[in-house]
């Protein structure tokens, strides 16, 4: 149910989100068509189509963020909520699904993002020298990039269920969920930012100790992988307070 869930959740976004990103891609290489032309007679279209592309670069950035706030609240926390829980879905399988697809367009969009820049701005032999310098890095660095993509998932799923979190708080009362959603939001960042502080001044702590026994990339690497640890804690502790709402909490009056 879980496989069915996701694609209809891809299928239900994909129809705004996909024109959004093939219009980017088609306006960088109108844009870079200008740019190579290389005559004043185009100044005044490589202007309108760079504004055009920053437009469009802009909005699908913030579209993407609206559907993600939008798919959920109208799914699950609208009059819709009625219907999507008479299906025989776990609140669970609901909130992996809407995380995971918002996951892969905002994922998706920062890649097409990249591209059209690339489209842009590329020039002969960059690419060579690219994969040249990307050659001379050694295994430790090639982990570190693992580990710092690693972290950029994990903090983007924390956001997207801190959002979620506050969402589903927001519905606990019968009046201005809006607000109350906002308010849970503050209160929930809050309280990860302090608990956040002191992760970070015990890691410091552990840093400066451990230091005359392990190299600094060791210790970068092992910094690195316990703040993946507490973020991925948590994303869990956002992923339970939006279930157990869901599940047993959930006003949708």
């Amino acid at each position: 149910m879980l496989a069915k869930l996701l694609k209809y959740e891809i299928r239900a976004t994909g129809r705004t989100l996909l024109p959004l990103f093939l219009s980017l891609l088609l306006v960088a290489g109108i844009s870079r068509l200008l740019f190579g032309a290389g005559h004043q007679k185009w100044d005044v279209a490589t202007a309108i189509s760079v504004a055009v592309y920053a437009a469009i670069m802009a909005g699908m950035f913030v579209m993407t963020f609206v559907v993600m706030i939008q798919r959920f609240y109208r799914n699950l926390l609208s009059d819709e909520g009625y219907l999507m829980f008479t299906l025989p879905v776990k609140p669970w399988k609901h909130i992996v699904s809407k995380l995971l697809v918002s996951m892969i367009w905002i994922v998706v969009s920062v890649v097409v993002a990249l591209v059209s820049i690339i489209i842009i701005a590329y020039r002969q032999g960059a690419w060579t020298k690219m994969v040249t310098f990307s050659g001379g890095w050694g295994s430790s660095a090639h982990f570190l990039a693992f580990e710092i993509i690693v972290s950029a998932l994990v903090s983007l799923a924390a956001g997207v269920l801190l959002i979620y979190a506050s969402m589903a708080i927001g519905h606990l009362v019968n009046r201005h969920k809006v607000l109350a959603s906002f308010a849970g939001f503050i209160v929930l960042n809050t309280l990860s930012q302090i608990v956040g502080q002191l992760f970070r001044s015990l890691l410091h702590i552990v840093h400066v100790n451990s230091g005359n026994f392990a190299s600094t990339q060791v210790l970068n690497e092992l910094a690195i992988a316990c703040a993946i640890a507490f973020i991925a804690l948590l994303s869990a502790a956002y992923f339970a307070l939006t279930n157990h709402i869901l599940a047993k909490r959930l006003n949708l009056e």
